[in-house]
């Protein structure tokens, strides 16, 4: 049949392709990156998930995906196993893991660098306006709310308090999170209240509507003795008016989220993820709010670990590192 004389050269040649197809290589599958964040319920993971896009997007030969975890101390453990390739972390439980300590005693994790900073969270203690604490020295013998038990605000809370030569012996703690602390000094419940939360913090602004609040000083010298002594917290003063009824600048510390990841990351990547992040800062800034607050300038903030050379390499260029 002259049908089945012309479709023999067709086989033939679809054969010759698939043959063909056999002998050429694959092509190179992108490489998977996972990215470590926190629950699902806070701004980590969508942070992450933002990054992650940007990788997609921007960095050749990647594909980087964010997933929701136990938040740091998780984190870096995934990345010294190399579940995770980048992951989030607060800054002292990063510099906890370098050196051995607390939950990394006797056993640090000397590869973890640092990537990049993000935005600043800010300690803050708060009284109401009549009352008779001026200081946080004033702070014993008071129901104060320090945090959740265990969180990074109780943490911090009570590092400062040993500063100013307070501990939980000085005062009857109260162990609240950041919303039933702002609900209990609005009842009368507590004396004081003390809460990291990046600024302004709707929590704050709904109290100061409701009850006329004072804020208490961290004076930039003590400020500047803790962040000589650690690193991880940095002094940071909020512009008057910022909340209402808040006056005056207020003195304060604040702490950065950071992203971390291995020392044996190829310079080349660590320094395209900055520099995709940065050169397209715009899409991360529509995904929340708290996100225009990380810049090149914050990003090399109470950094408490040594940096990835590929991330510092960037930051050099920008001028930004020396």
């Amino acid at each position: 049949m002259p049908g089945s004389r012309r479709s023999k050269p067709v086989i033939l040649v679809l054969a010759l392709a698939w043959l063909a197809c056999l002998a050429a290589p694959a092509a190179a599958a992108d490489v998977r990156l996972a990215i470590g964040t926190a629950s699902t319920g806070g701004t980590w993971y969508p942070l992450g998930g933002g990054v992650a896009n940007m990788i997609n997007k921007y960095v050749p030969g990647y594909q980087a995906a964010a997933h929701p975890s136990g938040a740091s101390i998780e984190n870096i453990r995934a990345v010294a196993t190399g579940k995770d390739a980048v992951a989030l972390s607060m800054p002292d439980t990063a510099y906890h893991a370098f050196n051995g300590l607390e939950a990394f005693n006797g056993k640090p994790v000397k590869d973890l660098r640092g990537l990049m900073a993000t935005y600043p969270i800010d300690i803050q203690f708060f009284v109401p306006a009549d009352s008779s604490v001026k200081t946080i020295k004033d702070l014993k013998g008071k129901k104060v709310a320090v945090g959740a038990p265990g969180s990074g605000t109780e943490a911090m809370a009570r590092y400062v308090l040993k500063v100013y030569g307070l501990t939980y012996d000085d005062i009857d703690e109260q162990f609240l999170s950041a919303t039933e602390t702002a609900e209990a000094l609005k009842d009368g419940n507590i004396d004081a209240g003390i809460v990291t939360l990046g600024t302004p913090a709707p929590a704050l602004m709904d109290l100061a509507t409701q009850r006329d609040i004072r804020f208490l000083d961290i004076e930039p010298e003590v400020g500047d003795k803790i962040n000589k002594e650690f690193p991880a917290y940095f002094p940071r003063t909020i512009p008057a008016g910022t909340y209402k009824g808040q006056d005056k600048p207020h003195h304060t510390l604040a702490w950065m989220g950071l992203f971390v990841i291995d020392a044996k990351t190829g310079d080349q990547l660590a320094y395209d993820i900055v520099k995709a992040v940065f050169e397209h800062k715009d899409e991360l800034d529509k995904i929340h709010a708290q996100f225009k607050g990380i810049t090149l300038e914050n990003a090399v903030k109470g950094m408490p670990i040594p940096w990835h050379s590929g991330a510092e390499k960037y930051f050099k260029e920008k001028g930004v590192l020396k």
